[in-house]
């Protein structure tokens, strides 16, 4: 299979958007009902994993939107001085399709969302990228780096993650 990441344009129709099965209820909703307003409207950025294979079928995608997160939930991660609300881009949304999965898309879709984190921290500033993860996905952030800024008390809450953009692996 080959695939691209292009920056995702709402008034473009892509294929199989509508059939798009990350296998996360929460994530497909929110393709089929909020992606297209979100970035129609402002609120988040949004890149697509297209299959050039089969017509540039929609099989992946990611959000992100400027963010901060309040200091005292990095002071363990960090003997740096922070502002009070320190500027961040906040990862909204990812996923990608059931049948497109092990592919290493996923990481590679981080890839690129950490590139355009690093491009936003030099035009605007920001320290970092946040992210809330499922239970399921917080191995695999912690994997590229992700650390975990505090448990949930409800095991079936997302974790709060944060990357600083100096730890970034390229």
């Amino acid at each position: 299979m080959t695939v691209k990441i292009e920056k995702f344009d709402p008034t473009k129709k892509y294929k199989d958007l509508k059939k798009f099965d990350c296998g996360h209820q929460t994530i497909n909703k929110f393709v089929n009902n909020s992606l297209k307003p979100q970035v129609k409207t402002g609120t988040s950025v949004a890149w697509a994993l297209l299959d050039t294979a089969n017509n540039d079928r929609f099989v992946g995608f990611y959000t992100l939107m400027m963010s901060y997160v309040n200091q005292s939930l990095l002071s363990n991660l960090s003997n740096q001085s922070f502002p009070s609300m320190v500027p961040c881009v906040r990862l909204v949304m990812l996923g990608v399709d059931v049948a497109y999965k092990r592919n290493n898309y996923g990481s590679r879709l981080m890839k690129h969302t950490l590139g355009e984190t690093k491009k936003a921290a030099n035009i605007a500033g920001c320290r970092g990228i946040y992210l809330d993860a499922d239970a399921g996905a917080i191995s695999f952030y912690t994997k590229l780096g992700f650390s975990a800024l505090e448990t949930p008390d409800n095991p079936l809450s997302p974790t709060p993650m944060f990357l600083f953009t100096e730890s970034f692996f390229f």
